[in-house]
Parts: C-alpha cells; structure tokens; sequence
C-alpha cells in the first residue's frame, strides 16, 4: 500500500503526545508499505526526517501555515499517488486518494471553550465531510466529535500506544518522595496546581517532597508567573528537555493536574508505564486511557491533590502496588505494534472501499 503521511508538526522539531503519536505511526508503517511524509517544522530543517517533503512555518501565522502545509502535501500526492492518506493536521487535502485524519482532542490548548474554539469545531465539522474516516484516541473524544456534529459512523477509535521500552519501571529510593509533573507548559495543563499542592503540604512532609516541572514551553509568559510561584519552595524546573522519559522512570509519583478537556491523557499513561502511581484530574478520557488505575482527584482542586500526596507519602508498598498495577495494564492495552494494525486497517478499508 502506498501512504501519504501528512502533518504540520513532527518531533524533535515539536515534541508532544499528538507528535509522538504520528512517528510512531510513520516508523511502522516504513517497514510494511510504501510511504512519504510531508511535515512542517517550526525551529530548524535538521529536526525533521531528511527524507522528508520539509514546509517551513517559521514566520508564518495559522492561516499561512495551513496554506504552505495544503500546497506541499496536495503536490506530493499528485506526484506519489498514493492509495491512502494519513494526516494529523485537519487542514491537509484530501482528494486524489481516501484521507483518514487524526483528531486528537478539541481543547486546542485551552482550558475552556472560546469563540475561536467554536469556529474551530465548524471548520472541522466541514473539512469532515471530506474524510474517509476521522481517527480519535479515545471514546470520549468520540462524543466530542458527535457534539460538534461529525457522523459517529464517520469515526474510528483507536486508542494510542506507548514505547514499552523507553517508559519502562525503574526502581527509586523513596526518600525524598519525588514528585513529577511532565507536560507542556501552558496555563490550562495546571502546573500552578501541582505547585499549589505542594506548598499546602504539612510542613514535615514538605521537608521530605520535591516537584519537578518538566516539559516543552507553549507559554513562556506562564512559565515566568511559575517560577515566581515556586520561591522558596522544593521545585525544580527542566524545559525543553530532549527526553522526558528518564523524569518518569526516576521519578516516585506522576502528577496530572491537566484542566483541559483531554483527549487521552499520556502523562499519565506515560507514568503507568514506568510503574509509577500516577494522581490525575478526574475527566472521562483520562479515566477511559488509565482504566480509572492510580489515584483521582476533581479536576481543578489542590487540597485534595494535595492528601493524594500525603497518602501516598505516607504508603510506599501503596506506591509500588499502584506502579504495578498500571504497568501491567499499559502492557495490555497500549502497545504500539497492535495500534498500528488497527490504523492499517482503516487504511486498507479506505483504500478497498
């Protein structure tokens, strides 16, 4: 089969989940099929695959990039022809083959719903009639799609994967009790909350807690108002940071405060994966992609967060048998090999069909 895969951002380049989640797709699907990449890049050509059609976003706004990304991805796929088109940039064409597009969530970086969030929910609601299929990773995200009016006949869940060897467990002393909130750095993930609930702690176990705040910043104004927040308190700050996943593995607790809508959750995920318990906002998709495995909070509330952290302060085997617990059941249900199938799948049904 040949594959067009399509999208605005590509890690190094820009480095989150929804990244990640396509070059891991990419990377399979080289091994089984005949494919190209057209991708965006924000920062330098280098951190993108040489063998890629490259788009440069670098001075351009939302509305430039999605004309240079629809222009370079539309002559590819007069050029390739390919039989199916993967894209995780809504705006890529979709004519000339099939096109299935993942859709990953509908917070677009925010906490709450604003006017460009609704006009941005119309656009894709338009752009999916002209989809195949439209690729959501998890059941809750399925019902946001169907709000904003998309065809539940239209969509496909497919759960996303995790690198079962890069998060993998390692053990750690317990002492000091190693809090990590990894994520991207804009206000609506909540890192003032994770700051927050430490600063609340009893002062004896304050003594015996540190937080890290680890990730790439979306907002380096909101990160500023952080570290004012963060004087004098046990917290440490690692931006940017070519890999996240030693953070997760040396880390005793994974934090995920998020007050978005999420889409899938792969903080917490990610933490699961290297057997560690993981305290996260109570929301259906974060409830859905942990198997409702670690330890709730509401959404938004720092006290309870923070008796989370004193619980699990004060319970080291608590600790080990919640780590267990999730890495057994991100195993089970997150590999990337058999997430690939069921992309293949669609594709192959795309390409039948």
């Amino acid at each position: 089969m040949r594959i067009l895969f399509v999208a605005r951002r590509y890690p190094p380049d820009v480095r989150s989940g929804t990244e990640t989640v396509f070059e891991n797709l990419y990377r399979r699907a080289r091994t089984r099929h005949e494919v190209r990449l057209v991708v965006g890049f924000r920062n330098d050509r280098k951190l993108v695959p040489p063998e890629a059609v490259a788009v440069d976003l670098r001075d351009a706004n939302r509305s430039a990039s999605w004309r240079r990304l629809w222009w370079a991805a539309a002559k590819e796929s007069r050029a390739f022809k390919p039989d199916a088109v993967l894209s995780n940039s809504i705006e890529a064409p979709s004519f000339g083959a099939p096109a299935a597009c993942i859709v990953h969530d509908l917070n677009f970086g925010a906490e709450r719903r604003g006017p460009g969030a609704i006009a941005r929910e119309l656009f894709y609601k338009a752009k999916s009639r002209t989809l195949g299929k439209v690729i959501t990773v998890s059941r809750a995200s399925e019902e946001r799609l169907v709000e904003v009016g998309i065809p539940r006949e239209r969509i496909e869940v497919i759960h996303n994967g995790v690198d079962l060897e890069v998060f993998r467990p390692a053990d750690t002393p317990g002492e000091p009790v190693r809090f990590v909130y990894p994520s991207r750095i804009l206000p609506g993930k909540g890192q003032h909350l994770a700051i927050d609930a430490l600063a609340r702690l009893p002062k004896r176990y304050k003594q015996r807690a540190s937080l890290q705040i680890v990730g790439a910043v979306d907002d380096a104004v909101f990160l500023r108002q952080l570290e004012v927040q963060a004087w004098g308190q046990p917290v440490e700050f690692h931006t940017d940071v070519p890999e996240i996943a030693p953070f997760y593995r040396e880390a005793d607790v994974v934090l995920f405060p998020t007050l978005m809508d999420e889409g899938f959750g792969f903080t917490a995920v990610d933490g699961m994966a290297c057997g560690k318990p993981v305290i996260w906002s109570d929301q259906p998709a974060v409830r859905e992609a942990t198997g409702a495995l670690g330890v709730p909070v509401p959404r938004g509330d720092v006290e309870a967060m923070r008796d989370a952290m004193v619980r699990l302060m004060d319970e080291p085997q608590e600790r080990l048998r919640l780590g267990a617990e999730g890495r057994a059941y991100v195993e089970q249900h997150y590999d990337w090999d058999a997430v690939w199938l069921r992309y293949e799948r669609v594709l192959e049904g795309l390409r039948n069909g």
